[in-house]
């Protein structure tokens, strides 16, 4: 027989090296995460935060019963959806216990880093793309696929706004509203995290740009904490600050709490 679509099912020993799980322990298969904002393999399915690391369900059903009271949002919004596909900048906030995480790289892997209420209520996204739109108005793509519209009514408006927003950049806004607070440029001496390759997770100010155009990747070098200097692509970072992050970045104490944190039933 021909195959027909894709598998609904997903090997453990096939899962993305993001996901925190065990890769030979815990069962054959792994919840794959359904299609949304973020790639399959730079995400972690909302079963598997609740399940695996977080220990409010110790099966799948009771994950599906904690996600049909409406217990968890994302990004302020309730989610009931076990395969929801939750990525980097995403926060995860738990009503019942009024608990708050946002999903950041950390060691080469995807980290749920606990952060307070006041910060629950923004986001930073990387601008991917911009368009014009119906009317020429102009769209600006944001990482985890949220598109914000500016209707512009002159041409020296439309001029201003392509030159203020530029892909690389980062928007700082609220959710679930989407107003823009604030606009990070991705300049020298800004503060970005890398978020692929082999320095993920790893953060400082960016100290040099160097663009390079054909088939090889332009490059950027940042500054650690110590004044140890890393090379990595400039796709892969992330501006998340002008001197200093906007956002709390996880620590290794809180990594090491994380580990040791005992099942608590909702």
């Amino acid at each position: 027989m021909t195959k027909h679509g894709q598998r609904r099912q997903l090997k453990r020993i096939a899962a993305p090296k993001l996901y925190p799980v065990p890769r030979k322990a815990g069962g054959r298969f792994v919840i794959k995460p359904a299609p949304g904002p973020h790639p399959a393999d730079r995400c972690i399915p909302l079963g598997i935060i609740l399940r695996d690391i977080l220990g409010y369900a110790r099966t799948l059903r009771e994950v599906k019963k904690i996600l049909n009271k409406g217990f968890i949002k994302i990004d302020g919004r309730v989610i009931r959806d076990y395969k929801f596909p939750v990525g980097i900048m995403d926060v995860v906030e738990i009503t019942e216990t009024e608990e708050y995480y946002r999903i950041l790289p950390f060691n080469r892997k995807l980290f749920l880093h606990e952060i307070k209420k006041e910060e629950a209520n923004i986001k930073v996204l990387k601008i991917i793309n911009k368009r014009y739109v119906k009317g020429a108005n102009i769209q600006l793509n944001l990482f985890d696929g949220r598109n914000i519209l500016f209707k512009v009514k002159s041409e020296e408006e439309r001029r201003d706004i392509l030159q203020k927003y530029k892909v690389g950049d980062s928007l700082v806004i609220t959710v679930p509203e989407q107003k823009i607070i604030d606009h990070i440029p991705m300049n020298v001496n800004s503060y970005a995290i890398v978020i692929l390759g082999k320095h993920m997770g790893e953060h400082g100010k960016i100290k040099a740009i160097h663009k390079i155009f054909g088939p090889r990747a332009s490059t950027a070098e940042i500054i650690k904490d110590g004044n140890e200097a890393i090379i990595t692509a400039l796709e892969y970072l992330y501006v998340i600050g002008r001197d200093s992050p906007v956002i709390s970045l996880p620590s290794i104490e809180e990594a090491r709490r994380l580990e040791q944190r005992k099942p608590i039933r909702i």
